[in-house]
């Protein structure tokens, strides 16, 4: 199994990462939690990995910190809970944020994630209740959650740097195929999309991360990163 990578990064979509390690190209999927942090091409990334193994297949998901990892594994132990509704859920949460909505029985903040109902949003909340609880409890005694939290600030700061690959068109297609692929419907995105497609159009560069994280706020209505 593999549990870290790390690598340069050498190409980047909406919902996957390919890393170069040691001349080796890994497809790696991630929330877009992950992805709001990543750096400019060509620059060191490290990962920590889940290792999905089916009969058919074998898939690698990624996440800026372990803490992130063990929550999503956390999420595959419910009944009916899959790799795709996963990254979904985590899509607009970081790790320790998701284990406090499930523990404060926020079933607003989980319906609000597509794909995620009342039924489902009630069962998270049931049975992972008590292991969210733990899970908190760990990191904190671990001191991974200022990690995570510090990490965030450092390395979110890195797309900030000019770099004319992100001054292409394709940039806003790439927010809204990851809004897409999170469940989001066109109705919902479309205002945002021809928003980022006007500042486009007046000459400002557009940072996939940057554009997306602040979608994501603006779709569920929280402060992504953000631990009280």
């Amino acid at each position: 199994m593999i549990g870290k990578l790390s690598g340069t990064l050498i190409e980047k979509s909406s919902d996957c990462l390919l890393l170069d390690v040691n001349g080796v190209g890994y497809e790696v999927q991630v929330p877009a939690s992950t992805l709001c942090l990543m750096p400019t091409f060509g620059e060191l990334v490290t990962l920590s990995i889940h290792t999905h193994v089916r009969e058919d297949s074998l898939r690698l998901f990624g996440f800026a910190s372990r803490a992130d990892r063990t929550v999503f594994e956390m999420l595959l132990s419910v009944t009916g809970v899959g790799p795709k509704l996963a990254l979904a859920l985590m899509g607009p949460f970081e790790g320790v944020e998701l284990c406090r909505v499930i523990v404060d029985e926020n079933l607003a903040a989980l319906t609000s994630v597509p794909g995620v109902g009342a039924r489902t949003a009630e069962r998270l909340a049931l049975e992972l209740r008590t292991k969210a609880q733990k899970v908190m409890a760990s990191l904190q005694s671990s001191g991974a959650i200022g990690t995570a939290r510090a990490k965030a600030s450092t390395t979110s700061t890195l797309p900030l740097i000019a770099d004319n690959r992100w001054m292409q068109n394709s940039v806003v297609e790439d927010v809204r195929s990851a809004l897409q692929n999170l469940g989001y419907k066109d109705k919902q995105i479309g205002e945002l999309v021809h928003v980022l497609e006007k500042r486009q159009a007046a000459g400002e560069e557009i940072i996939l991360e940057i554009a997306l994280k602040d979608a994501l706020k603006q779709l569920s209505g929280h402060l992504l990163g953000r631990i009280k």
